[in-house]
C-alpha cells in the first residue's frame, strides 16, 4: 500500500512541520507566568524529555523510515500487541485534542476581528472548531502538495510574531532592563514544591510532537536523510522560541500580570503600544490564528497516518489502508479521523461553558497522551540491549521514561479549581474505559486470518 502514497515532504517543509506541530504560544505564556523559575525547568526539560526523544526518533527514523513511525517502532521492537496499544492512545489521545486546541484558537481568531468576548461564546467556538476541522481534512484529502501549506504557513506564521517579541524584548532589556528582576538564582526551580514539579510536567510536554513527522516516513523525500536533518534543525528552532520566547515575555511583563494563556499577546500588545502601532496587535493576532491552524493541520496529517498503518496490518478495517486513487492520500483514514473528533466535539460541547467543554476534552484522555511516549523509550532501550548497546541511548531513554512517569503521576492529582471526585473520574474512567474498547478491538481483530504477524 504504501508505494502508493506520494513524496511530497521536503526538509523545509519537515523543519515547518516540525515548528507548527510542537510551538503552541500558549507554553510561552505558561512559562512566563512562573517568572524566571521557568527558564530552568526549560533547560531541564530540554535534557529530561525532548533530547531523548529527538535521540531516540532519529535514531529509529534512520533504521526504520517506515509509515507509521512510533507504531512501527513499538510493534518491531515489542510486538504487534505493544504496537497496536500505543497506536491506539497516539490516535484516540489526539481526537480529543483536535477541538481543545481549537477553543485556544479562536479565542485567538476572537480577538483578532477586535471581538474578543467571542472567544466565551460556545456557539461561536463549536462553529469554528467545525469549520476548522473539516477545512483541514478536506485540504489534506486532496494531498500534502497542498495540505503541506497549511503546516508551512502555520510554521512561519508562529516564527514571525515569536521573533518580533525576541527582538524587542531584547531591545526593552538593553534600554530600560527587566520588567520582572532577574538573577541566576532566580532561575532555579524548587522542587520541594509540588506546583513546580507540575510546571515542569507541563513543559516537558510543550515538546511533545518531534515524532509526529515520522508517520508519514513514505510521504518524505529521501526520509533516511532528511527526517533526521529536519529533526536536528526543528529542534534546535523550537527550543530556542520557546526559551527566548518566554524570557522576552518575562523582560516585558512584571511576572504577576501576565496570563497563563495571553500573555504572549499581552507582551506584544506591550510592545505595539510602545511604538505607536497598537492597531498592530489584531494582526498578530491574526498570525497566531493561522499558527494554531498549522498546529491543527500537523496533527490531522500525522495522527491519519496511525490508522493507515493500523490498516495495513488488518487490526483495523482495511478500508482505512486505502489511498486515494488520484492524490495518493489515505483519505478514508483521514475522513474517519474528522468525523470522530467531531462527533466528540459535539458530545462534550451538549450542556457546557467553554470553560467545561475544555476542561472535559483535556481530561478525558490524560494519560493516554503520555503512554505513546513510554512506549517510545522503552522500545529504544530493547532495541539497543538487543542489537547495539549504545549506553548513552538507554541513559537518555531512561531520563525519558523517569520524566514521563511523573507527568503521569501528577496528572492524577486534581487542579484547585475542580472537584476531585469528578476529575478523577474523567481522567482514569477515560482512559480505562478507551483502554479496554481498543483491547477489545484487538482480540477482535487478531483472531482474523488476514492480520499480519
Amino acid at each position: 500500500m504504501s508505494q502508493e502514497l506520494q513524496r511530497e515532504f521536503s526538509l523545509r517543509d519537515l523543519i515547518l512541520f516540525h515548528i507548527t506541530a510542537i510551538v503552541t504560544v500558549r507554553w510561552i505564556s505558561l512559562g512566563a507566568a512562573r517568572g524566571p523559575t521557568s527558564m530552568g525547568l526549560w533547560t531541564l526539560s530540554f535534557f529530561l524529555f525532548l533530547l531523548p526523544i529527538i535521540y531516540a526518533v532519529i535514531d529509529f527514523s534512520r533504521k526504520m523510515p517506515e509509515q507509521g513511525g512510533l507504531y512501527q517502532w513499538t510493534k518491531k521492537t515489542l510486538g504487534p500487541f505493544h504496537g497496536f496499544i500505543c497506536g491506539w492512545c497516539y490516535i484516540i489521545n489526539n481526537l480529543f485534542y483536535f477541538p481543545s486546541l481549537l477553543v485556544t484558537v479562536a479565542g485567538y481568531s476572537a480577538w483578532s476581528i477586535g471581538r474578543p468576548g467571542l472567544e466565551n461564546n460556545l456557539s461561536f467556538v463549536g462553529w469554528f472548531a467545525t469549520a476548522c476541522i473539516v477545512g483541514v481534512v478536506i485540504l489534506n484529502y486532496v494531498g500534502l502538495k497542498i495540505g503541506k501549506w497549511i503546516e508551512n504557513i502555520g510554521g512561519l506564521s508562529i516564527w514571525i510574531p515569536c521573533t518580533v517579541l525576541i527582538f524587542f524584548g531584547f531591545i526593552h532589556f538593553l534600554r530600560h532592563g527587566s520588567a520582572t528582576p532577574l538573577s541566576l538564582s532566580g532561575m532555579l526551580p524548587d522542587f520541594t514544591k509540588l506546583e513546580t514539579l507540575t510546571a515542569w510536567s507541563n513543559i516537558c510536554f510543550a515538546f511533545t510532537g518531534i515524532e509526529l513527522a515520522s508517520t508519514m516516513s513514505g510521504e518524505i523525500k529521501n526520509p533516511e536523510k532528511n527526517l533526521p536533518r529536519s529533526i536536528y534543525f526543528g529542534g534546535a528552532i523550537i527550543t530556542a522560541i520557546y526559551m527566548l520566547g518566554t524570557l522576552a515575555v518575562i523582560v516585558l511583563v512584571p511576572s504577576g500580570k501576565i496570563n497563563i494563556v495571553t500573555g504572549i499577546i499581552q507582551a506584544i500588545d506591550s510592545i505595539m503600544t510602545g511604538i505607536g502601532v497598537p492597531q498592530l496587535t489584531p494582526f498578530v493576532a491574526l498570525l497566531l490564528t493561522l499558527g494554531g491552524l498549522g498546529t491543527l493541520g500537523a496533527w490531522i496529517a500525522g495522527t491519519a497516518r496511525m490508522p493507515y498503518s493500523i490498516g495495513v496490518d488488518r487490526y483495523f478495517p482495511a478500508a482505512l489502508a486505502k489511498t486515494h486513487p488520484r492524490f495518493g492520500t489515505p483519505y478514508i483514514s483521514l475522513i474517519w479521523l474528522g468525523i470522530i473528533s467531531l462527533g466528540i466535539m459535539l458530545i462534550a460541547i451538549v450542556g457546557s461553558s467553554v470553560k467545561e467543554f475544555y476542561l472535559k476534552l483535556a481530561n478525558a484522555c490524560l494519560i493516554l497522551y503520555f503512554i505513546p511516549y513510554v512506549y517510545l523509550f522503552v522500545s529504544h532501550i530493547v532495541y539497543n540491549l538487543k542489537h547495539e548497546r549504545k549506553p548513552l541511548a538507554v541513559v537518555l531513554a531512561v531520563c525519558g521514561i523517569f520524566s514521563t512517569v511523573i507527568a503521569i503521576g501528577l496528572t492524577l492529582i486534581p487542579p484547585p479549581e475542580t472537584r476531585a471526585a469528578n476529575y478523577l473520574r474523567e481522567v482514569i474512567g477515560g482512559c480505562v474505559g478507551f483502554l479496554i474498547f481498543g483491547l477489545i478491538i484487538y482480540w477482535i481483530r487478531s483472531k482474523s486470518p488476514k492480520v499480519s504477524a
